[in-house]
């Protein structure tokens, strides 16, 4: 064989490589994706706030397609971001651009999309070159747009400025929007209001008249002076209770928050919560916790509240980011939110193999006070949702050397254990001891003295029965102390050997 043909031999061979390489990126990137990639060798994954830059008023939809779309307020345009795991965010592009609008230019705010017979519609607020917000919806096959608007002017135009609609549907099949009358005179100030009205069928109109739901009248939603606002509406429905939950103050504040109220009826009348707000900004470190949207997560076992925060803390402004935290329904019926958070938390249940078994073990502790039992270390609130001890367990009159034990029927697969610490200072805190399956040598625990952080201890993917947590030292020489949760991430299996 010559020199030129084993030149074009070695050329072939290189060519039917390029094209092996090319197919398998091909396959790779067009694999049908889901939600649980890792490996069964892999470590459960963490996530921490803030994931996404710059997206204020997030409005995310959890889509037929198995993804969440989010859709944060714009200057002349709406963009669309796409995520599987609440987590990990990519654009998708301009979902609704400013061009399509005959009648707006300018203000275009807090976009919410609800998915029906499929079609999506993107419902919001935008404003002409007067800057009087009005509320009016486009369609798209698509979540990710383009969004085409069906008129050449607003179609919910009530004569003033309104913005943040949200879109609930009952059961009964009714179609209600919750939005905000936007800053009106009262008396020496302005205020917002939150109204809703029924839709039509069509989601293109409404029926009927406007109701006022809310206004400005708990004396934390007064923290902005003379310009009040109750904004940003999300409904809720469990147990035959609506879930009214909204922000108040100024966003461009530290003391913008989330807070809530209750009825039996869709349209009324709400009662807001005695402790609110559920949700703000308790240390320097996060500013503005509000407008938000609560989505399940991937296998829809726990709830989550994704909202903003000011970028800069010091600065606050317009310039926001995306959060997200577990919340959830206390067994009294009153809502709660473990955060804000700024540390690491275990990804959305159902991103992995790996979720929370401390709720399927047994609880027991050498003490528990009766108004604060053992088994509040696995009811789900801890951080900053525990308000005076609520949801936590604590000590009968010890201190040091008190313990609290977690016993599962047969043995389970565990990775790392979480444990968070008391919310009150005087029950907080320093060290303790983890002892797994009675081993004589513990782990050694240190608790974190950022807010709302858990002490993160690996056990190391052993094969688990009990763990017991027994205190070393706490904070302060008081007659008793406190744990808010337990979380252990496990699988439903024993690992082989």
């Amino acid at each position: 064989m010559n020199a030129v043909a084993k030149k074009r031999i070695r050329r072939w061979f290189g060519f039917l490589l390029s094209c092996q390489l090319l197919l398998a990126g091909c396959s790779m990137k067009e694999a049908p994706s889901s939600v649980k990639e890792a490996s069964d060798s892999a470590p459960p994954a963490y996530y921490q706030n803030p994931l996404l830059k710059n997206a204020a008023d997030p409005g995310v939809l959890k889509a037929s397609d198995g993804k969440y779309y989010a859709y944060p307020t714009g200057g002349n345009k709406f963009e669309a971001y796409s995520s599987r795991d609440l987590v990990h965010w990519s654009k998708e592009g301009v979902a609704l651009s400013g061009k399509e609008l005959k009648w707006a230019n300018t203000k275009f705010w807090a976009p919410e999309v609800i998915e029906r017979s499929g079609k999506y519609y993107m419902f919001f607020s935008a404003a002409a070159d007067d800057g009087v917000p009005k509320i009016s919806v486009a369609v798209s096959d698509s979540p990710k747009g383009p969004f085409k608007h069906p008129s050449e002017k607003p179609l919910f135009d009530f004569g003033v400025g309104t913005i943040d609609p949200y879109i609930f549907q009952d059961d009964d099949g009714k179609t209600y929007m919750y939005y905000t009358k936007n800053l009106f005179e009262v008396g020496d100030h302005k205020e917002s209001h939150i109204y809703v009205a029924e839709l039509a069928p069509d989601l293109l109109s409404v029926k009927g008249e406007p109701k006022l739901l809310l206004k400005p009248e708990q004396a934390w939603e007064v923290a902005s002076g003379k310009m009040r606002w109750n904004e940003g509406s999300f409904v809720l429905k469990r147990n035959g209770t609506y879930y009214l939950m909204y922000s108040a103050n100024c966003y461009c504040g530290r003391a913008y928050a989330v807070g809530y109220a209750t009825s039996k009826q869709a349209t009324g009348p709400f009662t807001k919560y005695a402790n609110n707000p559920i949700l703000n900004a308790p240390y320097k470190e996060v500013s503005g916790t509000g407008h938000h949207s609560v989505t399940a997560s991937p296998d829809g076992k726990e709830l989550f509240i994704v909202y903003h925060t000011h970028i800069d803390p010091a600065k606050g402004g317009g310039a926001r980011q995306l959060n997200i935290d577990r919340m959830g329904i206390a067994p009294d019926g009153t809502l709660y939110v473990n955060g804000p958070t700024m540390t690491k938390q275990p990804m959305p249940s159902g991103v992995s193999e790996w979720s929370n078994i401390a709720p399927e073990a047994t609880v027991t502790a050498s003490s528990a006070n009766k108004s604060f039992p053992a088994d509040n270390v696995k009811d789900g609130m801890y951080a900053m949702a525990v308000k005076n001890g609520k949801g936590e367990w604590v000590t009968e009159g010890e201190p040091e050397g008190s313990w609290i034990k977690l016993d599962w029927s047969s043995p389970r697969e565990i990775s790392d254990v979480l444990l968070y610490d008391s919310a009150d200072t005087r029950r907080a805190l320093l060290s303790g001891k983890l002892y797994v399956d009675g081993d004589k040598t513990p782990l050694t625990v240190t608790f974190p003295k950022e807010p709302g952080a858990a002490a993160i201890v690996t056990v190391g993917r052993k094969n688990v029965k009990s763990l017991k947590l027994v205190i070393d030292q706490t904070l302060l020489a008081g007659k008793e102390t406190g744990l808010a949760e337990m979380i252990v991430l496990g699988k439903d299996h024993i690992l082989k050997q």
